[in-house]
């Protein structure tokens, strides 16, 4: 997997996450993280994947929070 893929899983998941944050938190099937993460070589790149999906996502949804809702 090159970086334009990482970055496409990537982008896939933050997107995915701020709709579950946006909307309601709601199950996603696990097998659509499973999918993207799949990727990672090692548990490091595994989990800075994570974190810093969750880190993007938290700070997209509490900027447009802030945006609408002030």
């Amino acid at each position: 997997m090159g970086r334009m893929g990482l970055a496409k899983r990537f982008v896939m998941v933050v997107v995915n996450m701020i709709g579950e944050l946006w909307m309601g938190f709601y199950r996603r099937n696990s097998d659509f993280y499973d999918e993207q993460t799949s990727g990672a070589k090692s548990k490091f790149g595994y989990y800075a994947f994570i974190i810093g999906a969750a880190t993007v996502t938290v700070g997209i949804v509490s900027w447009i929070y802030s945006r609408v809702y002030s």
